[in-house]
């Protein structure tokens, strides 16, 4: 029997189900939510559910020896509020939307996709587009031909720049051979069928906290937790059985170097840290344990960021026990850059991440009322905090598109607002 998952941002939902087992952890406070709404005529709502559970036999990973992170370093920063930015467009309207994700394929179209119990208590993943008039095409469901949606989902692009959603779920209840990673792909204005991704030979994973990414042959590869806060790579098992994980991101870089990030939990002894291992030969082997993070920009418990730029670098973020975000990138010749602090006195969690075309990073952020975003200068300096107005700002996402505008979502009163920032 599955069990439906209730969504918060999905770093709540782990922290739920470890917390008992993890003595002083960090709990982060939930985004408010307000109650359903009805669905406006005409349109057909969406939603998500619970995770399968499964086990595994852990597969050991090559290690080398770890390089210790940099200083901390803080860019000064105040917050700012520059010209009046519009209130977003509502997208959903359902009062019941979760997990907004954004993005944007290799023809410059906008992809958003979003979780929603509204049609149905087990959920669907919906998704609409932005046509060249800015008008959004009607929202249409992905999975009404699965009995189950689990876990989270996410989009990312297929060999040819198609957009993919690739989302947990089952086909048929009662039939476990149907639970696991699915993929459908668009080509034109119409979706293809859902494939099973065969991501693990392992048949019972918890599909919690995933992030995929594509290799170079067009195999979907990804990191993900299992029962107990077990990090994994495909079938590779990348964090110790002794240490609570979550929150992992999976980044490939130009060259085709594979990186993972994710955040141990911290104790009633000790703080947090995100922790991070590489790989360079396609996931066979791995270096061993990187910390990222300080005592002064330990994580709160949430979830970790990568992107992988067209220069060949990796920038990373995370939101930090003090509120605050902070930010590294990784270079082929330099490894980690040292931290930066981007929220100044602007604090708030759930910071989003997006590269441009110049390989300069822009992140938004809750900021528990309004959503902050920075903006990254060609001398690595930062901006000073600008904020969006809303009343909520939950679960936020960020795309760039090819002339360097910002495009961002996000979930407030439980449903899934956008807007293009100025």
């Amino acid at each position: 029997m599955h069990t439906r998952l209730i969504r918060l941002p999905l770093f709540a939902l782990v922290l739920a189900a470890l917390a008992c087992a993890v003595p002083g952890s960090l709990t982060p406070t939930p985004p408010p939510t307000a109650p359903a709404t009805a669905s406006p005529a005409g349109q057909t709502p969406i939603g998500p559910t619970a995770a399968a559970a499964l086990t595994s036999s852990p597969v050991g990973p090559t290690a080398t020896g770890p390089t210790p992170p940099a200083d901390l370093t803080t860019t000064p920063i105040s917050a700012t509020t520059a010209a009046p930015i519009p209130e977003g467009a509502n997208l959903s309207s359902t009062g019941k939307a979760e997990a907004p994700r954004l993005a944007f394929d290799a023809a410059g179209t906008l992809h958003l996709a979003w979780l929603d119990t509204s049609a149905r208590d087990t959920g669907d993943i919906f998704h609409s587009q932005k046509a060249a008039n800015g008008d959004w095409s009607k929202a249409e469901s992905l999975t009404t031909d699965f009995d189950n949606v689990f876990g989270d989902m996410s989009l990312i692009r297929d060999q040819g720049g198609h957009i993919c959603a690739i989302f947990a779920a089952s086909k048929t209840n009662g039939d476990p051979a149907t639970d696991g990673l699915y993929q459908r792909c668009q080509a034109g204005d119409k979706w293809g069928a859902a494939v099973k991704l065969a991501i693990t030979q392992q048949t019972s994973i918890t599909l919690i906290g995933y992030s995929p990414a594509r290799g170079a042959d067009g195999t979907v590869h990804a990191a993900y937790i299992i029962t107990g806060g077990t990090i994994y790579f495909d079938d590779v098992q990348l964090s110790t059985a002794d240490s609570t994980a979550l929150g992992p991101s999976l980044a490939i870089d130009k060259a085709g170097g594979y990186h993972v990030t994710w955040v141990i939990l911290g104790t009633a002894t000790g703080p947090g840290s995100v922790q991070y291992r590489f790989s360079s030969d396609q996931g066979k082997t791995w270096q061993a344990v990187q910390t990222l993070s300080t005592d002064k920009n330990a994580p709160n418990g949430g979830v970790t960021h990568l992107v992988a730029d067209d220069a060949g670098n990796v920038h990373l973020v995370w939101g930090g026990i003090d509120g605050g975000d902070y930010y590294r990138r990784w270079t082929p010749t330099g490894g980690w850059g040292a931290p930066a602090a981007l929220a100044g006195d602007q604090v708030g969690p759930n910071p989003a991440l997006a590269v441009d075309a110049k390989g300069l990073a822009r992140v938004v952020w809750d900021g528990h009322g309004a959503l902050l975003y920075v903006v990254q200068a060609a001398s690595g300096a930062w901006s000073a905090p600008r904020a969006i107005p809303q009343l909520e700002s939950g679960e936020p996402q960020i795309a760039i598109d090819t002339a360097g505008a910002s495009h961002v979502a996000w979930l407030a009163n439980n449903d899934v607002y956008y807007l293009a920032v100025p």
